[in-house]
């Protein structure tokens, strides 16, 4: 439902439509150019409440954040609702965001179209900003508005406050304050240690705190100020460091952790196989030693550590493969002492989450519960039960504006019994407490689903196609339509290239298919190229190319994904200036890459090599075979600063004895939309150089990158041929823009097929030597 009503909300079109949004149809609509972030997740997470009368909306969750944030008095500015960074900051624009547009309905009760009006402003031809949209919409600011929306947030979460407060607050004692959320705590067998997931940002993987007293360094205790007689107050959290941490393996998370012993802990990992299909593999973390990965069977979990299903309007655990219903509404895990017959659960109580105790008493092999005994209160919530094993004390979380706090709560403390509450006026109550779970009458399906054959002509999704080189080696325009459908069985695109005079010029169209495992793609081309129209240094071969290539890909998509990918192809080339007359190459080979990874944490070495081996014929005015074969192989450094890449590649051709046009490796230039990538194989890429600016049958480049996507790189390239000594490098300093994955989809198929590139460059060597060069790249293959 959430992502269902991005679809329909942000593409609402232009009304009426101008002249441009009915010609192309684009998908793009003016409430995605306007709307910020908090305005587009907050509207989609407050329908998913509406269209199933839970999520977010109804979550204690949300009302315990935003209860803690006002409290705290750290709900965002208004500026920093689009924030992603922070412990909880990925979520401010779903949980703030979808609170303050319930806030504005509730200022025009009296408009229950008032949002949909909102969004008509924003799409009116009147090409009003989102601001001008609001202040027409509500009579006043965003900011304005939300200044107000936190303030009266903030009045209600103190009146809570209050409330609880003269009931009398048990909300355990601190133990340490978190940079993460932590989930599903676990004491250790001989109770000396908690286990816990932690994920945040930064901060992902299992951690084990010692459950001891922290043993404090000599010197350390706190003493009067030699010049005032003043000594310091200990911080009312105290410092705990973790005594085991096991992060991101692979840049994976552990999930499922629990102890065996006092030693060791089980947990999974997800693995993929040879198509990419994540499964959970099992695994061991043996303290304080390393991890043992994908033995057959895990031992047992010392404890039941259960996951509540919410089925038919009831909480229900599964015991011995049967649902058993639960009081309350537990969420997250739940923990069954089958010694001392008792559940215990994070249950809400009041509208907010405490810990409960629920005794049991087992009949005929199925427990029978009792009436819950709730033993915390407290403002934030309380979630994740960890009793210890000697059952005297019980662990548990509490959210917070600053991280997630650990506490512990002494089991021998009676029940709390609940008491007269004061009366409080609270302005907002949806805000600060979880609106209950709501009916929602929607239709029903009775029956299977309707199911039709899929066929990929019928899933067709044409749009417009372009791609572009704005470099020295020419400029060219590349425009025309393309068409995937659903699971890109059947991809194709046709453009046409035009540009100024060196170009290249001409057309290209191309298909490929997921269908099958072996994945085909052709490609048909016809280009002009003439590199003696070069703004900067001019030289011959301009020459006219028809031809095309026919490649089958295969992909291992494993832990160490490798592919591989038979080629095909052959080009009829007419020179236009006088010398080289006819020719026709011809090529069959293969092009094969793999990348092999290693990461703990936010460190990591990933290993990609490549290669390409393509022997090929030249029959007409130049006649002869030859052999190309180039290698890559590309080393990335990961750490939690910048990314480090070491790049090295080089390549040979032999040519055949008495070739009249030998092949040659050629510096500079790019390639381009309109030429497969096999016929540009001599091709040696670097976009700030003109193209042809060195020729040899041998090359080899070193380079260095430091960043992600923005980037800086300094490289050098020598070619040469063979029997003569290598030549100088031509040497390259820059800052390149990569989007390498420009449709945001995690897939090594269209980061092969899609390339997007922005830079500024400044060649150290050679005729370019003093020159800053900006250059601008979009290559589509199909």
């Amino acid at each position: 439902s959430h992502e269902m009503t991005h679809i329909h909300h942000l593409t609402r079109p232009t009304r009426p439509a101008t002249v441009l949004s009915s010609l192309f149809e684009l998908p793009i609509g003016p409430l995605v150019l306007k709307c910020p972030r908090w305005v587009t997740e907050g509207y989609a997470t407050l329908a998913e409440g509406r269209l199933t009368g839970s999520g977010r909306p109804h979550s204690a969750l949300r009302a315990a954040l935003l209860r803690q944030w006002a409290r705290d008095g750290m709900l965002p500015a208004y500026e920093g609702l689009d924030n992603a960074g922070g412990l909880y900051g990925g979520n401010l624009a779903y949980l703030v965001g979808s609170a303050y547009l319930e806030w504005l309905e509730r200022q025009r009760p009296g408009q229950p179209d008032l949002l949909r009006n909102f969004w008509k402003q924003l799409a009116s031809r009147k090409g009003r900003s989102f601001d001008a949209a609001f202040l027409a919409t509500f009579g006043f600011s965003p900011q304005d508005g939300y200044r107000r929306f936190t303030a009266e947030t903030a009045h209600d979460a103190l009146e809570w406050e209050t409330r609880l407060k003269a009931q009398g607050l048990r909300e355990g004692e601190i133990l340490l304050r978190a940079g993460g959320a932590l989930r599903n705590l676990e004491v250790s067998p001989d109770g000396t240690r908690i286990l816990a997931s932690m994920e945040g940002r930064g901060a992902l993987g299992l951690r084990v705190w010692n459950l001891g007293q922290e043993k404090k360094k000599p010197g350390k205790a706190p003493r009067p100020d030699p010049l005032n007689g003043v000594a310091d107050v200990a911080p009312d959290v105290p410092s705990r460091r973790p005594a085991a941490e096991l992060p991101l393996l692979d840049h994976r998370l552990p999930q499922e952790a629990a102890w065996v012993d006092d030693h060791t802990i089980r947990f999974r990992i997800r693995r993929a196989d040879s198509e990419g299909v994540q499964h959970l593999q099992p695994a061991l973390w043996r303290l304080p030693g390393g991890v043992e990965t994908g033995p057959g069977t895990l031992p047992p979990a010392r404890w039941k550590g259960l996951e509540p299903v919410h089925r038919a309007g009831l909480w229900v655990l599964e015991l011995d493969g049967k649902p058993v219903p639960l009081p309350g509404h537990p969420i997250g895990r739940a923990f069954l002492d089958e010694g001392r017959g008792i559940l215990w659960a994070a249950c809400e109580v009041e509208g907010i989450f405490n810990i409960v105790k629920v005794p049991f008493t087992r009949e005929g092999g199925q427990p029978r519960f009792q009436e819950a005994q709730v033993m915390t209160r407290t403002v934030a919530g309380a979630w994740n039960p960890a009793p210890s094993p000697d059952g005297r004390t019980l662990y548990f979380t509490t959210p917070d504006a600053r991280g997630m706090e650990l506490r512990k709560l002494d089991l021998g403390l009676p029940p709390l019994q609940a008491g007269p509450a004061p009366e409080v006026r609270i302005i907002n109550p949806r805000t600060v407490m979880a609106p209950p779970l709501e009916t929602v009458t929607m239709p029903r399906q009775t029956g299977p689903l309707p199911s039709v054959p899929y066929r990929a002509l019928d899933n067709q999704w044409v749009q417009m196609g372009s791609g572009a080189t704005l470099t020295p080696s020419g400029t060219s325009y590349q425009m025309g339509v393309s068409g995937s459908d659903l699971l890109g069985r059947f991809s194709w695109h046709v453009l046409g290239g035009f540009g100024d005079a060196a170009g290249p010029r001409g057309a290209v169209a191309g298909f490929s298919s997921s269908a099958w495992a072996w994945k085909p793609s052709l490609s048909l081309f016809s280009v002009l190229e003439r590199p003696s129209r070069q703004r900067f240094e001019p030289r011959p071969g301009d020459r006219e190319r028809r031809g095309g290539e026919l490649a089958f890909t295969w992909d291992n998509l494993g832990e160490t994904p490798f592919w591989f990918s038979p080629v095909v192809a052959a080009e009829r080339v007419e020179a236009l200036d006088g010398a080289g007359g006819t020719r026709t190459r011809s090529l069959a080979g293969l092009r094969a890459g793999a990348k092999v990874l290693w990461a703990r944490g936010g460190w990591g070495v990933s290993v990609s090599p490549a290669v390409q081996w393509f022997p090929g014929r030249t029959t007409g005015d130049g006649s002869g075979t030859w052999n190309l074969l180039r290698s890559d192989l590309a080393v990335l450094l990961e750490n939690p600063a910048v990314p480090l890449k070491l790049r090295a590649s080089g390549g040979r051709i032999a040519n055949g004895a008495g070739s009249t046009a030998p092949e040659a490796f050629r510096l500079g230039g790019v390639t381009t939309s309109l030429v497969p990538e096999s016929l540009d194989c001599g091709r040696i890429e670097q976009v700030a150089l003109p193209s042809g600016l060195a020729a040899g049958d041998r090359f080899f480049r070193w380079r260095g990158e430091a960043g992600g996507i923005l980037r800086a790189y300094l490289e050098g390239t020598s070619v040469w041929s063979a029997g003569l000594a290598r030549g100088p490098y031509q040497r390259v300093a820059g800052v390149e823009f990569a989007m390498d994955n420009p449709l945001g989809i995690a897939s090594e198929d269209v980061l092969k097929r899609m390339r997007i590139e922005a830079g500024v460059h400044r060649p150290l060597d050679g005729v370019m030597k003093r020159r800053t060069v900006a250059t601008f790249t979009v290559i589509l293959r199909p």
